[in-house]
């Protein structure tokens, strides 16, 4: 009905979210091993080198367990985004099997960024009372990490979603990191507010053994996939409209894929046996192919110079 009141933003997230609540809590479980495995290589690493948990080193726990979250990124891509059918286990695999390497270099990246940050900023407070001039530097410090943390918005979404080079990956992310200023506000704040929720659920409770059932739960049930979704909630549509729109920068890159100097036949490696050709359409629309939103343009493209080869 015309009358109806167009629901708010954040009233769709929430119903998003709840709606698909079971695969929430699914694909969480379904990385709990992988980042509880790594949580503790992390702790096993800073205790043979320090006998103590600290906290850059306990921090390369994010190298081990990044590439499990893809999977996580892209399932709860599909639930923020409101699609009806998301086969949890099979999107999971999926985003393993196309993005492993990639997620294991940006956890390399993210671990980097977080252990830097972390020194140079306990480095910056612990030398505050000598000058004036070290609360600038630590201004500059957290301003930094913050559009670094901002752009780790969109890395990890922007791979699952998007197949494109590595470099404008992290090109786009940077500038989506000052450009979708807003965005990355709202999404902030939402991932405060469920960082402030599971927090006041375990702040209260003095029983330690009670207090680590409590964390384990809600890391194992609830933490990581409700933080992702939320992030990716509010970033997916400016993200999705920045690169889709670009279409010349999108066939530079597609022109820029090289090896040694000699640019890659990429149509040798493909087969496209799975596509009904009859349907594509000679536009610079995205269709999702092979874990990828791909301009139907270039699929076309590739499946010409396929068929003059042979």
């Amino acid at each position: 009905m015309n009358g109806e009141r167009k629901k708010l933003r954040f009233e769709i997230l929430f119903e998003r979210y709840f709606l698909n609540f079971p695969k929430i809590i699914l694909i969480n479980l379904i990385f709990l091993i992988p980042s509880a495995v790594a949580l503790f290589l992390g702790f096993l690493i800073s205790h043979l080198i320090f006998s103590a948990p600290v906290i850059p080193i306990v921090l390369i726990g994010v190298f081990f367990a990044y590439p499990f979250f893809a999977g996580v990124v892209l399932v709860t891509r599909d639930i923020a985004r409101g699609d009806d059918y998301i086969p949890v286990w099979s999107l999971y695999i999926e985003a393993l099997r196309n993005n492993f390497l990639l997620f294991m270099l940006h956890g390399f990246i993210l671990y980097l960024i977080c252990a830097l940050s972390y020194f140079a900023i306990t480095f910056y407070v612990s030398v505050l009372s000598v000058s004036w001039i070290f609360y600038v530097a630590l201004f500059i410090t957290i301003l930094i990490a913050i559009f670094l943390l901002f752009s780790f918005y969109y890395i990890p979404l922007m791979t699952v979603t998007f197949d494109i080079n590595l470099k404008y990956i992290y090109k786009n992310s940077l500038l989506m990191s000052f450009g979708e200023i807003k965005n990355n506000f709202f999404a902030t704040i939402a991932l405060l507010i469920s960082t402030a929720i599971f927090y006041t659920i375990i702040v209260f409770c003095t029983n330690v053994t009670v207090l680590l059932f409590i964390i384990g739960a809600l890391w194992g049930l609830l933490v990581p996939a409700t933080c992702t979704y939320v992030v990716n909630y509010y970033i997916y549509d400016g993200m999705f409209t920045m690169i889709s729109g670009r279409d010349e920068k999108l066939e530079e890159i597609d022109e820029r894929i090289k090896n040694d100097g000699k640019p890659i036949d990429k149509t040798e490696y493909e087969d496209f046996s799975d596509i009904d050709v009859s349907k594509l359409k000679d536009t610079d629309d995205y269709i999702f192919y092979n874990g990828k939103m791909i301009k139907q343009s270039t699929i076309l493209k590739q499946i010409k110079e396929k068929n003059n080869k042979e």
